[in-house]
């Protein structure tokens, strides 16, 4: 039987701002222990999966999708590139734009990458019981609305393949 670290303090004591800036960080912290064995980080694992969910785009609309500035796209791209996980070669439509590609060993790691994801999620969901996730789901969506955050404009935040609990 697991026993629990719950903080004592009162709900009515608790604040929203601490538990969800904590449970990011154990995240964040979580993924790149995790991603750092493949000598990825965050940012690179999710350019991955987007481009192994929707094929090869252009490097601005990429960024644009991730909600990157593009000199940061740029950075993410040139160690991928180096280390042959992607492919730029000029937009024939613009001969400017870069539209960028996995190369085989890119969909390797992307899938590697989406495993990691999974691991992370079955082990959020052993957490929220079925019956209550719906609505757990609904509230952190109306914390991020009134935030001013809206849903990706990729889908690297859905899971592939069904997650058994």
């Amino acid at each position: 039987m697991r026993t629990s670290n719950a903080d004592p303090t009162p709900l009515a004591k608790k604040t929203l701002l601490h538990i969800l800036m904590h449970i990011g960080k154990l995240l964040r912290d979580q993924i790149a222990d995790e991603l750092a064995v493949m000598d990825l980080h965050h940012g690179q694992g999710r350019v991955l999966v987007n481009l192994k969910r929707h094929g090869p785009m252009n490097q601005a609309n990429l960024g644009r999708g991730m909600h990157l500035k593009p000199a940061t796209i740029t950075t993410m791209l040139k160690p991928m590139e180096q280390r042959g996980l992607i492919v730029r070669t000029s937009d024939p439509k613009t001969n400017r734009a870069q539209i960028v590609a996995l190369t085989d060993a890119g969909q390797a790691m992307a899938i590697a990458v989406e495993g990691t994801w999974q691991k992370v999620e079955k082990r959020l969901r052993k957490a929220v019981p079925e019956a209550e996730r719906e609505q757990l789901f609904r509230q952190l969506e109306a914390i991020r609305e009134i935030l001013g955050g809206h849903p990706p404009r990729f889908a690297p935040h859905t899971i592939t393949e069904s997650l058994p609990e």
